[in-house]
């Protein structure tokens, strides 16, 4: 599971909540849009594969997206963001809590129609991760690209992201530099 939990911010986008645009934004093809992600919240059981370490996971962030564009044969609007988020993961035994504060660009590197109503989105974040515990001492530090693979349908509709949705979890992990076991780090901490 290294990385997975780790990384679903850039795999997911609950509930945002459109705001004026922000007045530092990014440098490149705009225009760019400020995002607030509400926080999202999920139980974990046996997190990380350890039997009875049951694991709140939280995550809110805030993300610059540029206006999609649409590339390619299939008509899909491919996306560019830059983001910086904290995730929370919490032993729900003891309250002991690890968070994860990372700064990242997601793009869209390949949007693949499957031909059944969904598309395969191929995905690269280029970051870094900064862990610490409860009392500000870091954990761990980590910089490198990630990338991952994710399917959505497109509901009728492939040029309009605003209702598509995700289906299944994401897979083919793919994680270049600095190589940390996250679970052994959060495990470490709040097991």
């Amino acid at each position: 599971m290294a990385l997975a939990a780790a990384l679903v911010a850039g795999l997911t986008l609950p509930a945002l909540s459109p705001a004026a645009p922000a007045s530092a934004a990014p440098a490149g093809n705009g225009p760019w849009h400020t995002l607030y992600e509400e926080p999202f919240t999920d139980t974990i059981q046996d997190y990380c594969d350890v039997p009875g370490l049951t694991v709140t996971y939280t995550y809110g962030g805030v993300l610059q997206v540029r206006t999609s564009r649409t590339l390619g044969v299939d008509g899909f609007p491919y996306e560019t963001s830059f983001y910086t988020a904290e995730e929370l993961y919490t032993n729900v035994a003891t309250g002991e809590t690890v968070t994860d504060a990372f700064a990242a660009v997601s793009q869209d590197v390949r949007l693949i129609d499957n031909g059944d109503g969904t598309f395969t989105r191929h995905v690269s974040n280029k970051g870094h991760h900064v862990l610490y515990s409860d009392d500000g001492v870091v954990l761990v530090r980590s910089a490198g690209i990630f990338g991952y693979n994710v399917v959505y349908n497109y509901a009728g509709t492939p040029s309009d992201p605003s209702d598509d949705f995700k289906v299944g979890r994401p897979f083919n992990f793919k994680d270049e530099g600095l190589k940390i076991d996250y679970c052994a780090v959060i495990v470490g901490a709040i097991g």
